[in-house]
């Protein structure tokens, strides 16, 4: 292990598995029973983590980040399997192109296109909102 590696994730969830299942098709993340409240994950990348009943999801839990190739059909895909849109695409660090949901359990996630993905959008009044 690497002094600063990120080794866990660990997501409150009123509902675990509704919550790894989003994640699985949403994202593409390998999900797995933990035990009876808590369902554990692996995302592309090598990160991993959990799922737990433990606690109430929160605007002050974990923000996650997730790199997608194309933001808008993200979005899209992630309000039909039940996420909720709070900030349309738009610019973001380094020139990605990101937008934030609250995923079915109330967690905040942001969906992250790497600039220079050969989708260039113009910024602000550009981005296509046909697919939210």
């Amino acid at each position: 292990m690497e002094p600063g590696e990120l080794v866990h994730v660990r997501i409150a969830a009123r509902n675990p598995a509704r919550a790894a299942r989003f994640y699985a098709e949403c994202f593409g993340w390998t999900v797995g029973e933990l035990d009876g409240s808590a369902v554990r994950f692996l995302a592309p990348g090598g990160v991993t983590g959990s799922f737990w009943s433990g606690g109430e999801p929160s605007s002050a839990g974990p923000e996650l980040y997730v790199g997608v190739p194309d933001v808008v059909v993200a979005v899209a895909r992630a309000v039909q399997l039940g996420a909720m849109r709070i900030a349309r695409p738009g610019p973001g660090p380094e020139g990605a192109t990101v937008a934030s949901l609250l995923d079915p359990e109330g967690n905040r996630v942001c969906v992250w296109e790497p600039p220079g993905s050969g989708k260039e959008r113009t910024r602000g009044s550009g981005i296509d909102d046909s697919h939210e």
